[in-house]
């Protein structure tokens, strides 16, 4: 004989299909579905029964078909989920209902199996007028409430409104990834089964009789309270995803979903309230849209780069073509214009090489090709040649140096922190075009283990909000100032990969009276570890 669900008494087969009907709304709200039905497999005649039904007319109740005759059947003898978008191409589809051959007719069909262990009871059906219609979030939610479903089916007395000795301390049998329990009209749990037990805490004589909101503080929330008095009145409703505290206070994350228990023309019994917990999907949801978003934002970074890279490289790339054609094309010009031509071919050489040096120190950054080959080195005495260097910039500025005395040698590689300290000084002097002193102090912290170096212009400033931004690849952020300033943005990204690189830290502050102090520190000994990294790279 082929096993089926116990038959219930009449009066809980009568509250049973009232309440699937609740799961047929929560389901067809959820899915967007036109219609709904809930069949049940009936050992005596060895076929399909609808028993409820959402968005049909009455006598689709007690419409059967043949297990495995149409979609439905179909479902029901495989057991698996079935998806059609169009029921008017698929040969596997009947058409024996009316509501099938209405104008317009059914487009889509979802099917999922209700399956209590390997035993199939049944299948619920959700149609939709619009081909295509089904997602496959709409077959996932489908599943997990078809598994709700079954449940209910199994513990049909849950349907029906028991007398008070009944109920207490009832605990709903079977293992399940739902934690189900239910509540009386006065909103007090009068039931439980393992999973939702195991998901508070507390064992079920724990539960019953207490109020709903101290076993799920979540539902005490304003939308979950009106949903549970909608769902009083006959009207079910899925919460969606909530953020609550589990037993041992790691944050989850619920799906709640709230079906009516009995038939709302005589009065629900209560609600029984199905919670899912969705922490792992909702975190790797999270992780694929962070992933998303860094997709987005390299996708963009990349594109930036390419254009100023072309930006950056046009104009000076303009001129070597210029400059090289009047000195193939002009021979005999006067040899001070030839001269001059050259040495603009150079220049703008100069400048093509620099960019691209400074994009390959951005990719080389935080990688095994980037190292630092750290020399004992008298920074004040770096300092005051690159200085030096930097004084012929313009005549417009003074380039002020002042050292702390007694300094000790500092643990560092000469040629990368001299681009730190060209990048500072070039960028005072190129964002306080009408001049002045640029101030630039090195100096040993209290605890003689750092020491910092501080380039002061009297410029426009960095606004606060962009302080962390403009040490971002590409961010320029002096306003109206950067204007007409050439560059691409990327000196100071690169000055932080250094100067991290070396242990230390560089920011940018207000300077008194006006202006911006950009500030760097370096540890006075090398960390061991990038010291050993950076002799065996040196060796190698």
């Amino acid at each position: 004989m082929e096993p089926a669900h116990p038959e219930p008494r009449p009066g809980v087969r009568r509250d049973l299909s009232a309440t699937l009907d609740g799961v047929l709304g929560v389901a067809c709200l959820a899915a967007r579905a036109d219609a709904g039905a809930v069949y049940l497999r009936d050992a005596e005649h060895g076929d399909l029964r609808l028993v409820a039904a959402r968005g049909l007319p009455p006598e689709a109740i007690g419409h059967r078909l043949a297990i495995d005759e149409g979609l439905v059947g179909r479902v029901a003898a495989a057991g698996k989920s079935l998806v059609s978008a169009d029921v008017g191409l698929d040969h596997r589809a009947v058409r024996r209902r009316a509501d099938w051959d209405a104008d317009p007719p059914v487009a889509a069909f979802l099917g999922v199996p209700l399956r209590l262990g390997d035993l199939v009871v049944g299948a619920i059906e959700l149609t939709s007028r619009w081909r295509d219609h089904f997602t496959l979030d709409d077959r996932h939610h489908a599943v997990v409430l078809a598994d709700a479903v079954a449940l209910l089916i199994e513990q049909t007395q849950l349907a029906s409104q028991p007398p008070p000795a009944a109920v207490e301390g009832a605990s709903l049998s079977g293992d399940s990834p739902l934690g189900m329990l239910t509540v009386n009209q006065r909103l007090h749990v009068t039931a439980a089964n393992a999973t939702l037990c195991r998901l508070v805490g507390q064992p079920v004589e724990a539960l019953v009789g207490r109020p709903a909101i101290a076993v799920l503080p979540v539902l005490g929330r304003p939308r979950a309270r009106d949903a549970l008095e909608a769902a009083l009145r006959g009207t079910p409703a899925n919460l969606g995803t909530a953020r609550t505290v589990d037993r041992d206070g790691h944050e989850i994350d619920l799906n709640l979903s709230l079906i009516p228990r009995g038939d709302p023309a005589r009065g629900v019994a209560g609600v029984v309230v199905v919670a899912i917990d969705v922490t792992e999907r909702a975190r790797l949801e999270a992780e694929l849209r962070e992933q998303n978003a860094r997709a987005i934002e390299a996708r963009d970074r990349l594109r930036t780069v390419v254009e100023v890279i072309s930006h950056e490289l046009r104009t000076p790339l303009t001129s070597v073509l210029g400059y090289a054609r009047l000195l193939h094309d002009r021979p005999d010009a006067p040899a001070d214009r030839r001269g001059y031509w050259a040495e603009m071919v150079a220049e703008k050489a100069r400048i093509m090489a620099r960019l691209v040096d400074e994009v390959t120190d951005l990719a080389r950054l935080g990688s095994a090709r980037f190292s630092l080959r750290r020399v004992p080195t008298d920074l004040g005495g770096l300092v005051r040649r690159v200085a030096g260097g930097q004084a012929a910039l313009s005549d417009r500025h003074v380039l002020d140096v002042a050292v702390a005395p007694a300094l000790p040698p500092v643990a560092l590689d000469p040629d990368r922190v001299e681009q730190v300290l060209t990048n500072l000084i070039s960028n005072a002097v190129k964002f306080w075009p009408e001049g002045g002193t640029v101030g630039i102090r090195v100096s040993l912290d209290p605890d003689r283990r750092h020491v910092e170096v501080a380039v002061a212009d009297g410029g426009p400033g960095v606004r606060p909000d962009q302080a962390e931004r403009i040490f971002e690849p590409f961010h320029r952020a002096r306003d109206a100032a950067s204007r007409g300033v050439a560059g691409t943005g990327l000196g100071l990204a690169v000055s932080r990969g250094i100067v991290e690189a070396h242990g230390g830290r560089i920011w940018v502050e207000p300077a008194p009276g006006g202006g911006a102090v950009f500030r760097f520190t370096l540890p006075v000994a090398a960390p061991a570890a990038a010291g050993e990294d950076g002799e065996r790279e040196a060796r190698g």
